[in-house]
């Protein structure tokens, strides 16, 4: 059996962290963005309403929006670590689950939520995330799985 290159790994895993690192930057830029354009607009139609039909929309835009600068801030910060730790560790797992973790955030809101409030945030994708990070540490348990769990859970 070949052991890999220690100088190669070395070299596979940073490109894997700064590929995950760029991925979450731009998510980031994204929210950044629709901060942006959401304070030329209603942004209401594009929250969830929790309890309507018509709230069931904003399960897949809500993540995207933030109440003030400073509920951006907490999220594109928690997002910009667990971001990158999930797709540095766990690149396609990670892949796999956002769709499931984004919308199930929205309508754990949706369903849980205050009826005639309205609730917005990429909040429940951070939650989403660190539980992710957290499980595949737990399954998988070999250092960099446990580390990255540990990490997401103090974070």
């Amino acid at each position: 059996m070949d052991t890999p290159d220690p100088a190669l790994q070395a070299q596979q895993d940073r490109r894997k962290l700064w590929r995950a690192f760029n991925a979450a930057l731009a998510f980031v830029a994204v929210l950044l963005a629709c901060f942006a354009a959401q304070q030329q607009m209603d942004w209401r139609a594009f929250a969830v309403a929790p309890q309507t039909t018509a709230g069931l929309a904003g399960v897949l835009s809500s993540p995207l929006l933030h109440g003030s600068f400073k509920h951006l801030a907490a999220n594109a910060s928690a997002l910009l670590i667990l971001g990158t730790l999930a797709g540095a560790v766990y690149p396609r797992a990670t892949l796999r689950a956002l769709p499931l973790l984004w919308i199930g955030g929205g309508i754990g809101a949706w369903m849980l939520g205050q009826a005639g409030s309205h609730h917005l945030g990429a909040s429940g994708l951070t939650h989403a995330l660190m539980f992710l990070l957290l499980t595949l540490g737990l399954l998988r348990r070999d250092r960099a799985a446990i580390a990255t769990g540990m990490i997401a859970v103090l974070f």
